[in-house]
């Protein structure tokens, strides 16, 4: 209730501005502002309420916690491992990784490992030119590669036999009518002659 100065009272509802915040009060939005801040309140409620349940159960579950890793050390210490020593050299370690040079060296290395998909891209394309080059003076890899795999065949298969008697230079002349003897002969011929012409 209000009074005003000429003596009459007027209930604050019938005021400016009591009619102004009952009309703010019957919107939507305020009605649904109320309806978030109880939310709000229930859920702050909810976690005082656990709050004050972990503090009650606190106590417990740090000696739960500490039985935990007493068990674990003795489990450790009875396999002959001593956790102690290597703390003592996990310390030791993260001691020297952090000193400014071995950082700067570390960095150094990241920095490398950043570019490294780069370089290998760049030594790739460079093969890859280099191959195509080859290929254009008359390299054929197809053909490198069958005579090897025939001369590591050949060599495989001398190997195993035992070496042939020719027995002096007409014994040497009468091992050369082979035919595959021919044939490789003839082949050695070919390459010696394309390769003086290289030369």
């Amino acid at each position: 209730m209000e009074t005003h100065t000429n003596g009459t009272s007027t209930v604050w509802p019938e005021t400016e501005a009591g009619k102004r915040v009952k009309a703010r009060l019957a919107e939507d939005r305020t009605l649904e502002a109320f309806d978030r801040l109880l939310q709000r309140i229930d859920t702050l409620e909810t976690a005082v309420t656990n709050l004050t349940l972990l503090m009650q159960q606190g106590p417990g579950l740090m000696a739960m916690a500490g039985d935990m890793v007493d068990e674990a050390y003795r489990e450790a210490d009875a396999q002959g491992v001593r956790l102690d020593e290597r703390f003592g050299v996990a310390l030791q370690l993260a001691e020297k990784v952090t000193q400014p040079q071995v950082a700067e060296k570390l960095d150094a290395l990241l920095k490398v490992g950043d570019q490294l998909p780069g370089m290998i891209a760049m030594t790739v394309d460079m093969m890859d030119e280099g191959m195509r080059k080859a290929i254009a003076n008359g390299f054929d890899p197809q053909t490198l590669a069958d005579t090897a795999s025939a001369a590591n065949s050949a060599l495989t298969k001398a190997k195993a036999e035992a070496p042939a008697k020719v027995g002096g230079v007409f014994g040497l002349l009468r091992s050369l009518k082979d035919p595959d003897r021919q044939k490789g002969l003839g082949f050695l011929m070919n390459f010696l002659k394309h390769f003086g012409r290289n030369i």
